[in-house]
């Protein structure tokens, strides 16, 4: 019975492996096939997360610039840390004083995905309030950052406790005629001036516009400090706020106030907020040190999995550092990691649906893609896809397509790229 058992195991063995290279040729040849492909390094792998197998590797073990899909590790670290109980900030009451720290949380007032928690707990203390400095021991803007990015607000510096972003946002109002500026405090810092079709403003020496003869919203990223963050945070809650030393009281046996909403994981995987990532790689260094750093943040998550450390050369959290490199398989690895940790359901509820939501929201609009649930990344030149494949009977089926050093047109490259994932849905089973 026992070499009857070896037999047929062998005889499917063998099948899944002619299988495998019948659908790797297929994918070579339309590969060859595309024009927007020409001189690009096209890698591609597909992942059975129920079988434990990959069902097509095509140059998978080729180094990759991830760009943005490098969010999927730090997504992975920041769940595996803290799961959908995330730190707004830390807290103690001592001597009629309420004393707060940063956690590192970033959405504090945020002008997209504000959680009023956090004020509305300091509104309602009695307590005077004091708020401690932790300091943040990286630079504000990542290494192998885009010099000419910083003016824009996808570069956003980060901070110990992010404040609205860090940005400033300006709207062009059509009934006023004027703009309006938040946080307020900022109008008085940004001058500008009026054309006859907009308005031209000067901010970080540089000149830019908004358009007077139609709604128009611009966000300008502001240098962080902690003594603007505690003038923007009393104008938040009309309430002084003082700043204190940590030498001044021990912190032993302080709180923690904690949201469980997914804003901040959805900010991250469905809008890739760039601030959001590199503060969830900074909440991981403070759960093990005073000081929020990036480095040891990336220490920690690679420490929790260590059969990624081979795969990855990381250097921040969000993928704006052309320092980064990636490993088609190693993709395919965090994300089975994160199959494994959320499911199929929070799958669809935290990474966007392709050409509905986010930043998909318009991904391949020729193709139907309503099986895809996924993260880009795009640095010049270099487009990465990575996520999850639903086949017809709901199987899931993680996925890395990446396109890098191509020429031509992105947008040609996404609606390539959704071709060959309708052509691997009618595939798989």
């Amino acid at each position: 019975m026992k070499w009857y058992l070896c037999f047929f195991s062998l005889l499917v063995s063998i099948g899944f492996l002619h299988a495998q290279k019948k659908l790797n040729r297929k994918f070579n040849r339309s590969i060859a096939l595309e024009t927007v492909f020409k001189g690009a390094q096209v890698s591609i792998g597909v992942f059975d997360l129920q079988e434990k197998k990959e069902v097509v590797s095509i140059q998978s073990d080729k180094n990759i610039l991830p760009a943005s899909t490098i969010k999927l590790v730090t997504f992975l670290g920041a769940f595996q840390t803290f799961g959908f109980k995330l730190p707004l900030f830390h807290y103690k009451k001592q001597d009629g004083r309420f004393y707060f720290w940063s956690s590192g949380y970033p959405l504090l007032a945020h002008p997209n995905y504000a959680n009023g928690e956090a004020f509305a707990f300091l509104k309602k203390q009695k307590d005077s309030l004091f708020y401690i400095s932790r300091p943040m021991t990286s630079p504000v803007l990542g290494s192998g950052w885009a010099w000419d990015d910083v003016s824009y607000a996808f570069s956003a510096k980060k901070s110990s406790f992010p404040f609205h972003g860090n940005v400033v946002q300006i709207i062009s109002s059509l009934d006023t005629d004027s703009l309006g500026f938040s946080p307020p405090r900022f109008e008085q810092t940004i001058p500008y001036t009026k054309k006859q079709e907009y308005y031209e403003l000067l901010a970080n020496d540089q000149i830019r516009s908004l358009s007077r003869i139609k709604a128009d919203t611009l966000y300008i990223p502001f240098t962080p400090s902690d003594s603007l963050f505690v003038q923007l945070a009393q104008d938040g809650i009309a309430t002084p706020i003082y700043i204190e030393s940590k030498q001044e009281i021990p912190l032993e046996g302080n709180k923690t106030l904690t949201t469980t909403k997914t804003t901040l994981y959805k900010a991250l995987l469905r809008d890739s907020d760039n601030l959001v990532a590199e503060s969830l790689i900074l909440m991981l260094s403070g759960t093990a040190q005073w000081e929020l750093n990036t480095q040891k943040g990336l220490e920690m998550l690679y420490q929790q999995n260590k059969t990624l450390k081979s795969q990855f050369q990381q250097v921040d959290g969000s993928g704006l550092s052309r320092y980064s490199l990636a490993c088609p398989r190693g993709l395919l690895e965090t994300l089975d990691k994160i199959y494994e940790t959320i499911g199929s359901r929070n799958i669809k509820t935290l990474f966007p649906q392709a050409n509905s939501e986010g930043t998909l929201i318009r991904y391949a609009p020729q193709q139907n893609l309503d099986f895809v649930y996924a993260k880009s990344g795009s640095l010049r030149n270099n487009h990465v896809l990575a996520g999850y494949i639903f086949s017809k009977i709901n199987k899931p089926y993680a996925f890395v397509v990446s396109v890098n050093n191509y020429m031509g047109d992105k947008k040609a490259i996404q609606a390539a790229i959704g071709a060959k994932l309708s052509f691997l849905h009618r595939k798989l089973r």
